[in-house]
């Protein structure tokens, strides 16, 4: 029997269901953890999912996602939930994903297969001074590269240009090796952790500078609604939001409106 392709619905409720386990498992073990970037966005414009967008990114300070990490090790979330880390087999990215052991989903030109997914991004320390914070940032820029270079299927992906410059780095990460490029990211991004900052952001695989946001901000958490449940954002949303998106309320044109083109199927 050929496989039915799920429907972008259908890819949501399952990666919603993710997320609520996820909120739960935080509530539960007093783990910090906010909506992020578009999902954020979708939250409060449209009380969920931005109707062409179907992921789903969650942020958390770089000490609870460390702690969420040890802990899922040894604890299922819930049922079907899978849980993908830096140093697990087969998978080469610096941050976290969640995801549903009964599907099979891909995305775009990207090599990894596994379920359904959410990700979990961790957000680190970053400078108050502007020429260091950029600095952070550039080298950030360079790892990111690297990384989506290892992961991305070049015979599948568009862009001369774009192509010449990624076998360049999966040139370079084949040398390094793939572990070494991951840790080497990690400690860029956590440059600053042993600093008291006053400003915290996605420095590993985030917004880049406009994420940027005073740390009380961030910490300090409220409630917003996203597809009829609660979850957690910075009390610096709105902030936060303009950082990223300017008049964050008012729809991007048609042509602008970017989405992932996942591909999912039940086993």
């Amino acid at each position: 029997m050929d496989k039915v392709e799920l429907s972008a619905k259908e890819v949501k409720k399952i990666a919603l269901n993710i997320l609520v386990k996820f909120a739960e498992y935080c509530e539960k073990n007093n783990l910090t953890y906010v909506l992020a970037g578009g999902t954020l966005l979708g939250a409060i414009r449209h009380k969920g999912f931005i109707p062409w967008d179907d992921d789903i990114d969650v942020m958390m300070p770089r000490d609870d996602f460390e702690k969420f990490n040890r802990l899922v090790k040894n604890a299922k979330l819930g049922d079907n939930i899978g849980v993908l880390q830096q140093d697990s087999s087969n998978y080469y990215y610096p941050f976290t994903k969640l995801y549903d052991d009964r599907t099979i989903a891909k995305m775009d030109d990207n090599n990894s297969v596994h379920g359904v997914w959410i990700d979990i991004f961790p957000a680190d320390n970053i400078p108050a001074d502007v020429s260091q914070t950029k600095k952070l940032f550039r080298k950030s820029r360079f790892w990111r590269a690297t990384i989506i270079s290892m992961n991305t299927d070049l015979k599948n992906s568009r862009g001369y240009i774009k192509n010449i410059a990624k076998v360049a780095l999966k040139v370079l990460s084949n040398m390094v090796g793939k572990k070494r490029v991951l840790k080497l990211a990690t400690a860029n991004a956590m440059t600053n952790s042993n600093e008291n900052s006053e400003f915290i952001g996605g420095v590993l695989w985030g917004y880049g500078v406009k994420e940027k946001l005073k740390k009380e901000e961030f910490i300090n958490t409220t409630s917003v609604v996203f597809e009829g449940y609660e979850f957690k954002a910075p009390v610096g949303w709105d902030k936060y939001l303009t950082g990223l998106y300017g008049n964050y309320m008012e729809l991007p044109p048609v042509g602008k409106r970017q989405t992932h083109h996942i591909t999912a199927y039940y086993k």
